[in-house]
């Protein structure tokens, strides 16, 4: 070998050196493509594709093994375009497939060369994967975040470090009746309303300063209208620097009336849209601590309407509604701006007078008896009542806010027990009769038990004749601490517990008795009059019951005559007038009691068909001083007798008065100067005349004394 070939030996070693470090193990792969078969691929490039240097350039592996099927047609017309000297050098990405099938992204850079006189192909490849799957996840981000940002149904924003809007989506022009553009044009201040746009400003400052938060303010649209919204807040950053806030804001318009609606029914009234109980009692709390410790003065008023239930019953439940409304606004107007006014229940007010004396207290009192007795004008109707109030002074002997309640309260019963229209300043000694009213609520429970109920029985006489021809049953209670009670002190407190069902059994049953027990002594047959409660009445087996007492007793029906009071009618109709006619056609007869004190229409007298209509003794009592009292009488009587119905006048005590009721021809009459109400043992049957006729000999004056009287005859 002389020296030429040994230096070309020593250049060829050293190319071969050089073409293996820095192309066969170069960290880029390259390729030679010849034929569209691969002719050279580096160490790298085997890598890439983990094929065997052997598979790649022996055509095993041809180009559609490695290219993606939807990518070989860019690879073909690369080729196509190097080969044919068109753009000599380009570069493209593609996607190939490893020998286990996955998947990488490639970017190729591509070039023509001639290599022994042919023209072939080489190129690059760089794995950038990594490089497009991140920009494959940053353009799902990004459309993730548009999507997000402009179909999201709350409303997104960002805003500068000034405050200005620099992006808001499309709910926010929903929420703001602002156009996109105007808002770009604006700082989010001028939306706020006033008294809500310190804690705006705070948020946003707190925002920029890398301060989340969660607040509710009210903004006002375009239109003016307000909405309510909540606002999250939060840092909006680039590169890590804050460069403004970001913002989410929640339309909850609807959730803060909601509860702005459910605050009302917990602490107001829905009919009167007054304070209730529980918000009444929270503000008298605050006051009560106040008073604490000092001499702070504060009073509560307890008022309750005189006849309301009349009225909500004779009327119909709309009107009393109506007529609780206008009595509400009517209170308040007579109230300063710091006294609270609650309705508590039905017909129940209470007043709480801060920083008040009992002179003003008082005087308030007797301004609100002197506003309520002024008629109420109610959908047509003139409605006319009276106020009892109770009034009750915060001091130190007060122990809680429920004391001070309960004191105006019992003072209220008071002022409706025994005045109405009126006002009872609270003492101790009115604890007595509220002390009262439970014992007997208390005992009635086991007073049939105990038989300490009684019957007296008043007759009903014939006007025209004289003859006695019905006995009304009365109740009476001979209570064991307190004595004969009237039923005027427990009837009402026995319809409030319910105990009045069991109660007018008892008295049906007893008298239904006591009627028989006369008739088999030989006397001849008279009505029994009895007295039944709205209650009674509604029970679902009423009338099961008086057919069963009818037929324990052994009293046929005719001699029964069930009394009901007017304002019943107000009721049920179709349910009453049921039950009346199954009480008609047993063969028991029905009586209209207290009428003209109510406001029963002609309708009704004529669809119930009543037997009887007892005047009340309010017009009897009139009928010697009062020309409407004689003129209301006579029209009853004639009204009456034109439906066919008899008329009985309650309540006769003088001559005068029974004169007057002969002369319009009243059919029958009740009172004290026929005979008191008397025990069943008092009332003796004598035979005073030879046509077989008997008398009562038992009869009174008012003053108790028992006189004998001309005979009342008993056919």
């Amino acid at each position: 070998m002389n020296e030429e070939d040994r230096v070309n030996m020593k250049d060829l070693t050293f190319y071969k050196e050089v073409f293996q470090s820095m192309i066969h193990n170069a960290p880029v792969s390259m390729y030679i493509i010849e034929d569209s078969s691969y002719s050279y691929v580096n160490t790298s490039f085997c890598n890439l594709v983990d094929y065997e240097e052997e598979d790649l350039t022996s055509g095993r592996v041809t180009l559609e093994s490695i290219i993606h099927p939807d990518d070989l047609s860019i690879v073909h017309n690369n080729m196509k375009e190097r080969m044919e000297g068109k753009n000599p050098t380009n570069r493209y990405r593609i996607r190939a497939f490893k020998k286990d099938g996955s998947l990488i992204y490639v970017e190729i850079h591509s070039s023509t060369t001639v290599i022994n006189g042919k023209k072939v192909l080489t190129g690059t490849v760089i794995d950038v994967t990594e490089e497009v799957i991140s920009q494959i996840k940053l353009k799902e981000n990004r459309e993730r975040f548009k999507s997000l940002f402009y179909h999201n149904p709350d409303a997104i924003f960002t805003i500068d470090l000034e405050g200005k809007f620099t992006d808001a989506n499309p709910a926010c022009v929903d929420i703001t009746g602002y156009s996109n553009d105007e808002l770009l044009e604006m700082s989010f201040t001028p939306l706020i309303l006033s008294e809500d746009l310190p804690l705006a400003i705070k948020n946003f400052e707190g925002a920029i300063n890398g301060i989340p938060s969660n607040y509710d303010i009210t903004i006002a649209r375009k239109d003016g209208k307000t909405r309510n919204i909540n606002i999250a807040s939060f840092p909006m950053k680039v590169e890590g620097e804050i460069v403004g806030a970001y913002g989410i804001a929640k339309d909850i318009t609807e959730k803060v009336e909601y509860r702005t609606q459910i605050e009302d029914l917990a602490f107001y009234d829905p009919l009167t849209n007054l304070p209730n109980r529980n918000l009444f009692e929270d503000r008298l709390e605050q006051v009560f601590e106040f008073s604490k410790g000092n001499d702070y003065p504060y009073a509560v008023l307890f008022l309750d309407l005189d006849r309301f239930k009349f009225i909500n019953d004779s009327l119909g439940h709309h009107i009393g509604d109506d007529f609780l409304k206008s009595v509400a606004k009517r209170l308040k107007e007579n109230l300063r701006k710091t006294d609270t006014i609650g309705r508590f229940a039905g017909d129940e007010f209470a007043i709480l007078l801060p920083n008040t004396n009992e002179e003003e207290a008082i005087m308030l009192a007797e301004r609100l008896n002197e506003a309520i007795v002024v008629p109420f004008n109610i959908l047509g109707h003139s409605v006319s009542v009276s106020a009892s109030i109770g009034i009750a002074f915060g001091d130190r002997q007060v122990d809680s806010a429920e004391e001070i309640i309960k004191n105006a309260d019992t003072a209220m019963y008071y002022t409706k027990r025994y005045g109405k229209n009126n006002y009872t300043v609270y003492s101790k000694e009115l604890d007595l009769n509220t002390d009262y009213k439970l014992t007997i609520e208390r005992d009635l429970k086991s007073a049939i038990s105990n038989l300490e109920f009684m019957l007296h029985y008043q007759p009903i006489v014939n006007l025209k004749t004289g003859e006695f021809n019905t006995m009304e049953a009365l109740i009476r209670w001979n209570h064991p601490k307190f004595g004969l009670v009237s039923p005027d002190d427990f009837i009402s407190i026995s319809e409030e517990s319910g105990q009045i069902v069991s109660i007018g059994k008892w008295v049906l049953h007893t008298a239904c008795s006591q009627n028989k027990k006369w008739q088999d002594l030989g006397h001849p047959p008279f009505k029994i009059a009895v007295n039944i409660s709205t209650i009674q009445l509604q029970h679902h087996s009423f009338v099961e019951t008086v057919a069963e007492i009818l037929a324990e007793t052994g009293l046929d029906p005719k001699w029964l005559e069930l009394e009901v009071t007017e304002s019943i009618l107000m009721e049920d109709n179709e349910a009453l007038k049921d039950s009346f006619l199954k009480l008609k056609a047993i063969g028991v007869s029905i009586a209209i009691d207290d009428f003209g004190t109510g406001y029963t229409s002609l309708s009704y007298l004529r669809q119930f068909a009543f037997d009887r209509v007892k005047i009340d003794r309010s017009f009897i009592n009139d009928i010697g001083s009062d020309l409407n009292g004689k003129a209301i009488t006579s029209t009853i009587i004639a009204l009456a007798h034109k439906l066919n119905m008899g008329v009985i006048a309650e309540g006769i005590e003088e001559e005068g008065q029974l004169t007057f009721l002969k002369e319009e021809q009243c059919d029958d009459g009740q009172g004290y100067y026929f005979s008191r109400p008397l025990p069943a043992e008092l009332h003796k049957f004598e035979t005073t005349r030879g046509d077989g006729s008997f008398a009562s000999a038992s009869t009174t004056h008012r003053d108790g004394s028992f006189v004998s009287i001309n005979p009342i005859n008993l056919k």
